[in-house]
């Protein structure tokens, strides 16, 4: 399944340097297709490829993304599902 989420937080910057040293998340999508378009300093677009949907909740839920979330107010305000075009 392919995603995109819109996410919010405190600092875009700070959000960005966490999310690109967190290597874990290459166990539950494609990384070497994952998308992030900044919208302005406190939101951005996530684009996931090929998710593992079970591996992803786990590891959203895990203790380190729980008390990052809480710490640099980290909020999935919206998640949809996508399948590429057929052409």
């Amino acid at each position: 399944m392919n995603l995109v989420l819109k996410v919010s937080f405190d600092n875009y910057d700070a959000w960005k340097s966490e999310f690109d040293s967190h290597d874990a998340r290459a166990e539950v999508c494609d990384e070497s297709k994952t998308t992030v378009g900044k919208i302005n300093d406190h939101s951005c677009i996530v684009m996931l490829y090929n998710v593992d949907m079970q591996g992803l909740q786990n590891l959203m839920s895990s203790d380190y993304l729980t008390k990052l979330s809480e710490k640099m107010n980290i909020k999935n305000e919206e998640m949809h599902s996508f399948k590429p075009l057929e052409g």
